[in-house]
């Protein structure tokens, strides 16, 4: 992750979920990405620096969400129903422009980026979510398989995902969908995996709604 993270909410969260749909789902086979995104992706270089500086005050942040929805469809016989994992622990409320966060996250003048990470189940492929809030210190900064390359001032994010390189705009989102058909159980189910990454924009750290770290 780099040594630019900040502290991270529910640290294993995310090895304790995929070793249990890996044990529930069976091996997963190498899916062809089919992008769909609202956000166009611009040239692909391995690796892009950021044009300048930070240019936020200290009171604001950019929230960006990533999201990994799973959907599956038992389409032959008999197939064993995925884990049931976790809740979510955090949301963002349009209204007030306000992150809502269930467990203690660090709110100080260091804080560059808010970056939610999350997985939900559905179907014969699980159920519930399991989703953590990561306070980001400096950018760029990686968050496993997302490069934060830059933020711009009014809000606007490039990020590099795989390669591809994407420029969001505050309330613009990017998806990626995948589809495959494996054996689960005693049959075959058809797995659906979309992922989301949504620029929520600047908020205000007083917006930012979440317990106090204990010492």
């Amino acid at each position: 992750m780099g040594n630019v993270v900040g502290r991270y909410l529910l640290p294993a969260l995310a090895a304790v979920l995929l070793a249990a749909l890996v044990a529930a789902c069976g091996p997963w086979s190498t899916p062809t990405l089919a992008p769909t995104a609202s956000a166009s992706p611009g040239p692909s270089p391995a690796t892009i620096t950021p044009q300048h500086g930070w240019e936020l005050p200290a009171n604001e942040v950019v929230f960006i969400d990533h999201e990994v929805m799973v959907e599956g469809e038992c389409v032959e016989g008999d197939c064993q129903p995925g884990p049931m994992i976790d809740f979510p622990t955090h949301g963002f409320d349009p209204d007030t422009r306000s992150v809502h966060s269930r467990l203690p996250l660090e709110v100080n003048d260091d804080l560059k980026v808010l970056y939610g990470d999350g997985t939900s189940l559905r179907g014969v492929a699980g159920g519930g979510a399991a989703t953590r809030l990561i306070a980001v210190l400096a950018v760029p900064a990686e968050m496993e398989g997302v490069r934060i390359v830059q933020v711009d001032r009014d809000g606007t994010v490039t990020l590099e995902v795989g390669g591809e390189v994407l420029v969001l705009a505050p309330d613009e989102m990017w998806t990626n969908t995948t589809e495959e058909v494996r054996e689960q159980g005693a049959g075959r189910a058809r797995l659906i995996t979309t992922e989301q990454i949504y620029n929520y924009g600047i908020v205000d750290k007083a917006n930012i709604l979440a317990p106090t770290p204990q010492p």
